[in-house]
C-alpha cells in the first residue's frame, strides 16, 4: 500500500479504538506493558497527551520504511518473541527445512545477565517430549547439561521438621529444576545453528494488521532499536504465516482484540514474587532426613516450600549446588508485604522482623538474615497473573501459542510444559498438512492448509490450557496451605500407596499432569480424574481421625475398600475419556 492510502486505512481502523489499547492500561497493571511504560503513559496523559495514542502511533508507521518478507525461494515462517517457547518452535520449524525469522522485544539474552526476577523452571517429561522428538541426542545433552533431578517436594514446617512429598510412585518418576535464563540460551544458540535468523530489539507495536481478508499475509509493525540507542520505525509485509510466541503481555494478543479478532483476560492476583538466591550449602545439606516423620531426601532433590498461609518460600536446585529461591507474598498492604519491605529503614526492620518470624530455619541457608533481607527488599517485583484467550488463530496468518494465549501462575511448574506442548503439536500438525516424511513440501505449504494446522492445534490444546490455568491457582492453595496439614499429608501418602498397588487403574493427579501426554492423558482428563480421585481419597482417610492416626494410615488403608471405589467411581469414567495410564511414565 502507498503511504497515503496505509494512513487512511490505519485511520479507520484505529481512529474510535482505544478501550484496550495504551490509554486503557495507564492506571493500572497489565502484562503488556513495563512499569516503566505504564509511568509514561501516565505522565503524557496528566499533561494532556493524545486522547488516542494508537492513532498517532499508526500515522507514523504509515510513512515508515516498508520490508516485505517471506518472498522468494524457500518456505518462510515468521515466529514472534524469543523466548523458551519461540525458540524450540524455531528449532523444530527449521529442522524441518522451514526458512524461519525469529523477532524478538528485547536485545539478545545472551549478551546480558540473568536480571534477578525468573523463578527457576520445573520441567517434566509432558514438556520434555517436545525436546526429545528433535532426537540428535538434544534430549539427553539438554539434562546433562543444565538440568537438576528433583524428586518431589520437601516441606520445611514451622516447627522445624522437613517432611519429604514424592512426585511419582518412586524414583524413577521425577521433574528437572532448570535456569529459564540457560535453557532460553541454548535453545536459541539452537535454533541459530539449525538456520533460523533473529531480529533483535524488535518492539512490535500494537497498531499491526492482522485483519485483511487474505488467508496468509500481515502488515507488522515494529519499533527497531539500533546498537547506539536510535529507534526508528519499520513497517514488515509479512507474505508468510505468523506464530506469536511473545509471552504474558503479547502485543499481538493485544493487536488482535483491537481488530475484533480475539477476546482475553488478564487475571493478576494480589500476589507477586521476589527472586532469593541460596549459595552452594556444602556439607550443610538442608533435605529432608527421614526417620519417623517419612521418608530421606538430600535437599538438592526436592522442591523446598516453606509453607507460611498467606506467603511462602520456594527453592530449586542449580547445576553448581546452589538454589533459586523464590519468595511470595502480597504486594500490597501495611504488614507482611512488599509494598512494606520497602528499601528503607523502617522497611528493612519489618523485612527482618518478618524473616526471623516465619523463615528462621531458612536464614543460614540463604547466607544469613541480612542476605535474606537485601534481597527482598531490593530485587524487583515480578507479575502473576493468568491469560485466556477466546481465540489463537486467524485463518492461516497467524497462530498465537504458549504464553501468549494461555499464561499462568507458576504454582503446577507448568508454564513451560505446557508451551512446549504446543510446539510439539504445531511439529505434529504442520508434519500431517504440510511436509512429507517430516521434510516440509513447498507444494503441500498453501494457505489453507496452514489455516488447517491452525484452527486444529486451537481446537486440541486450548480445552487442555483452560484446564491447566486452573489447576495451577489450585496448586498455589495446595502448596500454600494443604502441603503443612496433616491430613493433606496423609492423603498423599495413600495416594502413593494406592498408584503403586493398582497403577494400571489410578495415577495422582499430579503425576498424570507432569508424566502424561500420550495415551490421551491431557491436561483437561487429568483435571476430570482428579476430582474423583479426591473424592475416593477423603473417603478412605476419614476414619483416621487424629494426628497419631493418620501417620498410620498409609499402612493401614483399606486395600480392598479402595479397590471397590476406585472399579465403582473411577474406572468408568477413565474408560469413557479413552485413557490409557500406562502412558503416564516419565
Amino acid at each position: 500500500l502507498k503511504p497515503f492510502r496505509l494512513k487512511q486505512l490505519l485511520a479507520l481502523k484505529f481512529g474510535l479504538v482505544c478501550d484496550c489499547g495504551v490509554a486503557a492500561m495507564a492506571n493500572q497493571n497489565d502484562l503488556m506493558h513495563t512499569p516503566a511504560e505504564r509511568a509514561a503513559v501516565s505522565a503524557k496523559a496528566a499533561v494532556g497527551g493524545a486522547a488516542n495514542p494508537l492513532a498517532d502511533e499508526a500515522a507514523l508507521f504509515a510513512s515508515a520504511e516498508e520490508v516485505t518478507l517471506g518472498s522468494g525461494e524457500g518456505q518462510h515462517i515468521v515466529i514472534l518473541g524469543a523466548g523458551l517457547v519461540g525458540a524450540l518452535a524455531g528449532v523444530v520449524l527449521a529442522r524441518k527445512g522451514f526458512k524461519v525469522h525469529i523477532f524478538e522485544r528485547y536485545s539478545d539474552i545472551r549478551s546480558i545477565p540473568s536480571l534477578g526476577r525468573s523463578i527457576n523452571l520445573s520441567v517434566t517429561s509432558r514438556g520434555l517430549r517436545a525436546i526429545r522428538s528433535l532426537g540428535g541426542g538434544i534430549y539427553e545433552e539438554v539434562l546433562e547439561k543444565l538440568c537438576c533431578r528433583v524428586r518431589g517436594r520437601i516441606i520445611h514446617m514451622p516447627n522445624g521438621d522437613a517432611l519429604f512429598q514424592r512426585y511419582g510412585k518412586d524414583d524413577s518418576e521425577c521433574n528437572y529444576s532448570v535456569s529459564r535464563f540457560e535453557l532460553n540460551k541454548y535453545l536459541i544458540n539452537l535454533a541459530q545453528k539449525n538456520g533460523a535468523e533473529f531480529y533483535f530489539n524488535h518492539q512490535l507495536s500494537e497498531t499491526s494488521d492482522f485483519s485483511s481478508s487474505d488467508v496468509v499475509g500481515c502488515t507488522v509493525h515494529f519499533t527497531r532499536t539500533a546498537d547506539g540507542g536510535v529507534a526508528e520505525k519499520v513497517r514488515y509485509n509479512m507474505l508468510c504465516p505468523v506464530i506469536a510466541c511473545d509471552g504474558a503481555g503479547s502485543r499481538v494478543r493485544y493487536a488482535m482484540k483491537t481488530q475484533n479478532l480475539t477476546t482475553f483476560t488478564e487475571d493478576i492476583i494480589p500476589r507477586g514474587y521476589k527472586e532469593v538466591l541460596f549459595p552452594n550449602p556444602g556439607a550443610n545439606d538442608f533435605g529432608a532426613q527421614g526417620g519417623l516423620v517419612g521418608e530421606a531426601c538430600g535437599g538438592g532433590h526436592g522442591l523446598h516450600i516453606w509453607p507460611r498461609g498467606d506467603h511462602m518460600l520456594m527453592a530449586l536446585a542449580n547445576m553448581d549446588g546452589s538454589f533459586t529461591g523464590t519468595i511470595y507474598a502480597d504486594n500490597h498492604g501495611p504488614e507482611n508485604s512488599f509494598e512494606a519491605f520497602s528499601d528503607t529503614e523502617d522497611g528493612r526492620r519489618k523485612c527482618k522482623e518478618f524473616c526471623e518470624k516465619y523463615y528462621a530455619d531458612a536464614i543460614p541457608h540463604v547466607g544469613g538474615l541480612d542476605s535474606l533481607v537485601r534481597q527482598i527488599t531490593t530485587n524487583p517485583t515480578g507479575i502473576l497473573g493468568t491469560v485466556r484467550t477466546s481465540t489463537w488463530a486467524v485463518k492461516g496468518k497467524l497462530l498465537l501459542i504458549g504464553d501468549s494465549c494461555h499464561a499462568m501462575v507458576p504454582f503446577f511448574g507448568q508454564g513451560c510444559n505446557c508451551g512446549f506442548e504446543d510446539t510439539l503439536w504445531l511439529s505434529k500438525l504442520i508434519d500431517k498438512f504440510c511436509c512429507r516424511d517430516g521434510a516440509v513440501a513447498s507444494d503441500l505449504c498453501t494457505a489453507d492448509n496452514f489455516a488447517a494446522v491452525f484452527a486444529e492445534l486451537e481446537q486440541e490444546r486450548k480445552p487442555n490450557a483452560d484446564a491447566i490455568c486452573d489447576m495451577a491457582l489450585e496448586n498455589f492453595v495446595e502448596m500454600r496451605d494443604k502441603t503443612g496439614d496433616v491430613r493433606f499429608q496423609a492423603m498423599k501418602k495413600v495416594e502413593n500407596k494406592l498408584e503403586n498397588v493398582y497403577p494400571d487403574k489410578i495415577r495422582s493427579r499430579y503425576a498424570m499432569v507432569c508424566y502424561g501426554g500420550e495415551g490421551n492423558v491431557s491436561y483437561a482428563n487429568a483435571r476430570d480424574l482428579g476430582v474423583i480421585q479426591a473424592e475416593i481419597l477423603e473417603l478412605l482417610t476419614l476414619k483416621f481421625k487424629d494426628e497419631a492416626a493418620l501417620a498410620k494410615a498409609p499402612d493401614e488403608v483399606d486395600l480392598e475398600e479402595a479397590l471397590r471405589l476406585i472399579e465403582e467411581k473411577l474406572l468408568p469414567r477413565q474408560r469413557q475419556l479413552g485413557m490409557d495410564l500406562s502412558t503416564v511414565k516419565h
